[in-house]
């Protein structure tokens, strides 16, 4: 089973939904979306990182905690080809989405920063 994930904002939540197709095994090697480190002070960078088999054109999205209620994605770039990284430097808490567009797949996931107060 191919795990696609599919973002849907609603009622300020941003909620991820999962389900399988029948397109053979996908292995967690295949499909990888990371940031490092987790957890950074307001302003400090943090990397995110991807490596999807099969995208040839990948979109990263983000969703700072204080839009939440708004349903509202800030689109943070488009990249051509399957793997890249991206610094960003988060003033609050973060979650950032990932699209990913292949030759049969349409694949979605998120991960969030957390920014440490003082």
């Amino acid at each position: 089973m191919k795990l696609v994930q599919y973002v849907l904002l609603g009622a300020g939540i941003l909620l991820l939904w999962s389900f399988a197709q029948k397109h053979g095994n996908q292995k967690s090697e295949d499909f990888v979306f990371d940031v490092q480190p987790r957890e950074v002070r307001a302003g400090q960078t943090a990397t995110l990182h991807w490596s999807i088999k099969g995208a040839t054109k990948v979109t990263i999205e983000e969703a700072p905690d204080s839009s939440v209620g708004r349903a509202e994605l800030r689109k943070l770039g488009t990249f051509e080809g399957s793997q890249g990284t991206l610094p960003v430097s988060p003033t609050e808490n973060t979650t950032y989405v990932i699209s990913c567009v292949g030759v049969t797949t349409y694949s979605c996931a998120s991960l969030s920063v957390r920014v440490r107060v003082k």
